[in-house]
């Protein structure tokens, strides 16, 4: 049953995966409403089951999330994008429904994952200019697996 209250961050997840790899783009409105949408399924099914852990406890991940990439962020400019940020803050949310030990899977794998995929993305892009790798597919197919696991 928390595969289909995590749909809200899925697919809007895969919706900005798409468009941040054909445009570099993450629009904000789309990440707003998702997780927007997101917290309020939880909400829901907080009420439903009569605990209120199943709303706060992914939106508390979230906002951890969210504070550790921009912090990381600040460090060094070219890392992660506002964009990044707030399609992360979504996407925890999903992955927090799982429980802390999926949560710090995701981050293992999207560490993981973000290494190969900016390798591939330098390799693929040496010829031309070289342009920064989208990084939001990152983000959302490593929740998905973190989430499957």
């Amino acid at each position: 049953m928390a595969y289909i209250e995590t749909l809200p961050s899925l697919i809007c997840g895969l919706l900005l995966a798409i468009k941040d790899l054909r445009h570099f783009l993450v629009p904000r409105t789309w990440v707003a409403i998702g997780s927007m949408s997101q917290f309020a399924v939880f909400v829901l099914v907080a009420v439903i089951r009569c605990d209120p852990a199943e709303a706060f406890l992914p939106l508390c991940y979230a906002i951890l999330t969210a504070t550790v990439q921009f912090v990381l962020s600040r460090f060094r400019q070219e890392t992660f994008g506002l964009g990044d940020v707030t399609a992360s803050f979504m996407m925890a949310q999903a992955v927090g429904a799982f429980g802390l030990m999926a949560y710090l899977f995701w981050w293992l794998i999207m560490s993981g994952l973000g290494i190969l995929w900016i390798a591939f993305w330098q390799v693929m892009h040496s010829v031309s200019k070289a342009t920064k790798a989208p990084f939001v597919p990152v983000i959302v197919i490593s929740a998905i697996i973190a989430s499957l696991l």
